[in-house]
């Protein structure tokens, strides 16, 4: 048998596959499944087994390849879309400046055929969907009983606003979002650095052969020759497959597709309203700062100051102050750049590639948690969501029982005093939209401890949902807004678009001496978007006399690691605060966009094993892309059909305080940060705790329909429209009164979230260079030095000595101030002798 062709084994029987049924090359690139394949012993009936239905769509396949539907070219001369241009997309302000998305990266990673491949199981994954009588290419489309497709219009139209109408949503349906250039081009842009796209590849590769489609769907014939119904067919049997390479895959594949989705469908904004510059907006008044530029040349450029903070998020910018305040010389650099509130909220496609790192986010070695971290000038603080929450007694006391005392100590209260204070942290201007509502209205009814949670806006009304892609108003007091500003104010200096390499030595190879890196500045129309060839790019040397590292948990140890700093807990003792999502649908009218993010939480389930580990039950971000992106996928119909519901839906996470860690190391090839992590059993119990509550809270609340992020766990709905709900007594557990209800709730504890296959989120990372009372201890000692270094400090939520249970921001505050302080303290005096 060849890759190309050879004899199909007899329907009549089921065939073992075995290595000598595929040629070394198929084998070689998908050595993980063909190992599974043969380790296990698979013949799992989803993939391989000839049901009656299977044997149909088998005859099928005669000609299949002379009608298969098309998928287009990645990029396409003209758009085969043509997308509506409809005022209910949003009409930005005249004041708003929308911000240009980068030229797309190269896509020669992957063949043509790969990519079309690839594109064909998204469109099993999104596909077109219509009825008999609507369309004569069956092929293209996911066909639906006339009956059954004239009952959802019916049904979706009475539920959306009445501005909404049939044809609206039918044309939603009928939408086919791979014969969108845009929704192509959102993909490449998350595939582009993706660690784990040669692997893809090679999967690809695999099923763009007959012999290797038979191994992975099958089916004789290839993914891109069938019609969409087996596409999704395919995509459902590998998320339900007992191979668990088939499962993650599946999800790695949705989550891709539903991302775009949620970015590029250009029905979605009419449908729901959401648009990219809320209503009422204005514009804050922003900082105008003044970044160092430098001319072009061919040699090392030179920088002389006293102190160099690598990092403008919540630890530089706090250092910043600080050591400025004191009177010294301070450049901070940040491979991010700028952004002033008339450009925030950025489109979600925008704020992707310029906010946050990694083209939007991180994902594990093991393709098990989506991790964001803030990649722009100002770090995570520019997209944070405000929340402000002290360290708590018990955290600060299994810190300081490690060798640490600072953190039962009085001037650790200073600092975390004096952060509060100038961040303004209130509850006063709070106003819960629907979902901060709900949590303390539920937490409420079954007797949960809960409250409103302070926000960084000196006591401001901040109704602002989408904050996630920047502060349009400038009220949240972060560090573009209120300690950069104020450093500036002192004499500070900044560098933007500086990406730092290392860090420099003295010969003696233990005193820091400054940073290196490459330095690239905006084009001639002050633009960031356009190719690095199109702006003058610089190698430069930065001397000081002290060095902050403040570039995050995942760039301050591969800083430190490219630099040579030798000390085995570098990038170790990664914490993520793992996160599994509940969305949950309600018959109001809630626009979950709009209003604070997080206004409130509950913290019962905050100490699960007496130790302090546990987890907060916390609103989340409702941003279209952010909502879909990681919901499980249950076949074609129901995406579409979630999306139509996004203005009615509210999603809640389990934020879990992890006992166990990861590690962050360089990637061999791109030098960029990698995440090795995988949440624990213990970890993993806790949060699946975190679950099983927030699904109650929801019921509590009058859900409709309640889903857990948990692949191959089916929604609960309600089928008496939330009677049963209406009729709970506070102060009872559903779980024990509604025997239906309790039935579902086994059935998720039966499902489970073991990674990989479960969807994990994380936007805190932490721990990666803690602090510790020895070297083999930590990386940086009580003052933030670098064990056995001289004056190279780290200033970030890298040094935390364990996870903090809480929204790391204020911590990360309060640590920073006080390491600056003592840097500064310790320069004051060297200056003197």
């Amino acid at each position: 048998m060849n890759s190309t062709s050879g004899p199909l084994p007899s329907p009549g029987r089921r065939h073992r596959l075995t290595r000598r049924d595929f040629p070394p090359q198929v084998v070689q690139g998908t050595a993980c499944i063909v190992r599974a394949v043969r380790s296990e012993r698979y013949h799992d009936r989803t993939t391989f087994g000839h049901s009656k239905a299977r044997k149909q769509l088998e005859a099928e396949q005669a000609s299949c390849k002379a009608a298969s539907p098309p998928v287009t070219a990645l990029r396409s001369p003209t758009s085969v879309l043509r997308r509506p241009t409809s005022a209910n997309m949003g009409s930005p302000s005249q004041a708003y400046v929308a911000t240009p998305l980068p030229d797309p990266p190269s896509d020669d990673f992957m063949s043509a055929e790969q990519w079309e491949t690839f594109f064909a199981l998204l469109d099993g994954i999104l596909p077109s969907i219509s009825d008999t009588a609507a369309t004569t290419k069956e092929k293209t489309r996911l066909v639906l009983a006339k009956d059954e497709f004239e009952g959802l219009l019916d049904r979706m139209t009475s539920s959306l606003p009445g501005s909404v109408g049939r044809d609206d949503v039918r044309d939603h349906l009928q939408y086919r979002p791979v014969d969108d250039e845009e929704f192509r081009l959102d993909c490449l842009r998350s595939l582009a650095i993706a660690p784990q796209r040669a692997q893809l590849a090679h999967i690809l590769h695999l099923l763009g052969t007959h012999s290797g489609s038979l191994l992975m769907t099958g089916y004789w014939h290839p993914v891109k020759e069938q019609p969409a119904k087996t596409r999704e067919a395919i995509v459902k049997s590998w998320a339900h497959s007992k191979l668990l390479s088939l499962r993650t895959l599946a999800k790695s594949l949705t989550a891709a597709a539903s991302k775009a989705y949620g970015i590029t469908n250009p029905y979605l904004g009419s449908l729901s309203g959401y648009t990219d510059v809320p209503r009422d907006w204005k514009a804050g008044a922003g900082y105008d700062f003044k970044f160092v530029q430098v001319d072009a040349g061919s040699g090392v450029h030179e920088i002389t100051t006293d102190v160099v903070i690598v990092g403008s998020g919540c630890g530089g910018a706090v250092s910043a102050k600080n050591m400025a305040e004191a009177g010294h010389k301070v450049l901070v650099v940040d491979k991010g750049y700028y952004y002033p509130p008339s450009q925030f909220p950025m489109a979600q496609k925008a704020a992707c590639s310029h906010l946050f790192d990694n083209a939007g986010v991180y994902i594990s070695d093991d393709s098990s948690t989506s991790v964001l971290c803030g990649g722009t000038w100002g770090g995570g603080g520019t997209v944070n969501w405000s929340v402000c929450l002290r360290l708590q007694r018990f955290v600060r006391e299994e810190w300081a029982a490690t060798g640490l005392p600072l953190f039962t100590s009085s001037d650790y209260d200073e600092c975390e005093d004096r952060v509060w204070s100038f961040i303004g942290a209130s509850k006063d201007g709070i106003r819960h939209n629907h979902r901060n509502q709900a949590l303390l209205d539920g937490a409420g009814k079954l007797g949960w401890k809960a409250s409103a949670v302070e926000q960084n806006t000196a006591g401001k009304e901040h109704y602002c949902g989408q904050c996630h892609l920047g502060c349009g108003s400038g009220v949240k007091r972060g560090p573009t807004v209120a300690w950069l500003p104020a450093a500036a104010e002192a004499g500070a200096e900044f560098m933007e678009g500086f990406e730092v390499r290392n860090v420099t030595f003295a010969d003696d190879g233990v005193t820091a001496t400054g940073v290196e890196g490459v330095w690239t500045s905006r084009d001639a129309e002050g633009q960031v978007h356009r190719p690095s060839s199109t702006r003058t790019q610089r190698t430069v040397r930065i001397k000081a006399d002290k060095v902050i590292l403040s570039a995050g948990s995942l760039w301050t140890p591969v800083i430190l690691e490219r630099s040579g700093v030798k000390n085995a807990n570098v990038g170790r003792h990664l914490h993520l605060h793992p996160c599994n999502l509940v969305t949950a649908a309600f018959g109001d009218d809630v626009r979950p966009w709009e209003g604070g993010i997080i206004t409130s939480y509950s913290s019962e389930f905050e100490n699960l094993d007496g130790k302090g580990h546990g987890v907060k039950l916390e609103p989340t971000c409702m941003v279209p892309y952010a909502t879909l992106a990681m919901q499980p996928w249950h076949g074609g119909l129901d995406a579409k059909l979630l999306a139509l519901k996004l203005r009615q839906l509210n999603t809640f996470i389990a934020l879990t305080r992890d006992r166990d860690a990861g590690r962050v190391y360089a990637d061999g090839k791109t030098g960029r940060p990698r995440i090795s992590y995988a949440v624990s059993d213990f970890d993993r119990d806790h949060t699946l705790e975190g679950v099983q509550a927030l699904a109650k809270l929801c019921y509590v609340n009058g859900a409709t329909e309640i889903r857990p992020h948990l692949p191959g766990l089916e929604a609960y709905v309600a089928d008496d429209g939330g009677e049963r709900q209406r009729r709970h007594v506070a102060g009872t557990d559903p779980e024990f009164t509604d025997a239906a209800f309790a039935g579902w709730l086994r059935q998720l504890r039966r499902v489970g979230n073991k990674p990989p296959v479960a969807i994990w989120a994380s936007a805190h990372q932490m721990g990666s260079c803690r602090m510790g009372a020895t070297a083999d201890a930590g990386v940086v000692d009580q003052s933030g030095k670098v064990w056995n270094t001289s004056g190279l400090f780290v200033a970030d939520a890298s040094v935390f000595p364990s996870a903090s249970g809480v929204n790391p921001m204020v911590t990360v505050m309060s640590v920073a101030d006080w390491i600056s302080r003592g840097v500064a303290r310790e320069l004051s005096l060297s200056k003197k002798r």
